[in-house]
């Protein structure tokens, strides 16, 4: 039969259940324990850390739902809108250029009106963007520090180290100290969310047609220049930023072009195997809805 052991609470080391440890001689229970009360109050101890894990969690699950749902600033609301709308805007009007529906007189003033409020938005989104991060670091390494010193409070009281009296006159400058960081910081979280998503309200489908129009535009360029519907300057200006305004989208949706592009040629590869005959029509029929599923949810 297995030996019973208990961790001794003097030296930490794991030793008989006997009244002392064989290493250091500490008394293993108190005079008035016999060892079933030790376990037990152990027992109650582990449930004690159990409850403060979730304590001392559950605040940052809460924060993550206020983040998803927190409040954004209308004036950052609104700069962002602004710029989203240009943005779009100038995409918009390149392709009436590709077109051929305006002429390069009006599509220039228009073009340099768009890109001059973009700039001028940026650097207001810019601005605030660096504001709200000074000292954004420090606040939430303070938050995790004051969430660790509550933590060990409450486990120390939990393995009675301290009694319930002191931690009741300790915890709550601690706790009041949370939540101040933790509006905080939550609220300079859903600042720069706002602030980071250029294309906000969007979904990937529609930024994905976005995208399309800007790459067919950047693609024509040359057959607007040899076709003499633009001046070469024009076509150089056009090019540079519509190189760039395409790195935008890849950053945006580059990964489910590649993930969709994967399962274009998983389908076709599937093809492939039914026609020359590797697998049956009620397999292929099956893998292919299968497919065909996936790609309907990477745009959604």
């Amino acid at each position: 039969m297995e030996e019973e052991t208990v961790i001794c609470p003097s030296c930490g080391r794991e030793v008989p259940k006997t009244l002392y440890c064989i290493y250091c001689g500490a008394a293993l229970f108190k005079a008035e324990e016999t060892p079933e009360k030790a376990e037990e109050a152990v027992e109650k101890a582990e449930v004690g850390v159990e409850e403060v894990k979730e304590e001392v969690t559950r605040p940052s699950e809460v924060v993550a739902e206020e983040a998803q749902r927190g409040e954004v600033d209308p004036e950052i609301r609104s700069l962002m809108e602004d710029l989203k709308n240009y943005f779009i805007w100038k995409i918009k009007l390149v392709d009436v250029l590709c077109n051929g529906d305006v002429s390069e007189p009006v599509f220039t003033k228009l073009f340099e009106e768009y890109q001059s409020k973009i700039n001028s938005l940026t650097q207001v989104r810019n601005q605030k963007i660096e504001q709200l991060r000074k000292g954004f670091d420090k606040k939430k390494e303070e938050l995790k520090e004051a969430k660790l010193k509550l933590e060990e409070l409450r486990v120390r009281c939990a393995v009675g180290e301290i009694d319930r009296t002191e931690l009741e006159s300790r915890a709550p400058e601690l706790e009041e100290k949370i939540r101040k960081l933790e509006t905080e910081t939550s609220y300079v979280d859903a600042q720069l969310a706002c602030l980071n998503n250029l294309l906000g309200g969007k979904t990937p489908k529609e930024i994905m047609e976005l995208e399309k129009t800007a790459r067919r535009c950047y693609e024509s360029i040359k057959t607007l220049v040899d076709e003499g519907k633009i001046s070469e300057k024009i076509a150089e200006n056009l090019s540079k930023d519509l190189d760039a305004v395409l790195k935008i989208f890849d950053s945006m949706i580059g990964e489910k072009k590649r993930e969709e592009e994967k399962l274009r040629e998983e389908l076709s590869t599937l093809e492939a195997r039914y026609k020359v005959g590797e697998i049956s029509i009620s397999e292929f029929e099956k893998r292919k809805r299968e497919i065909l599923a996936k790609l309907d949810k990477i745009w959604e």
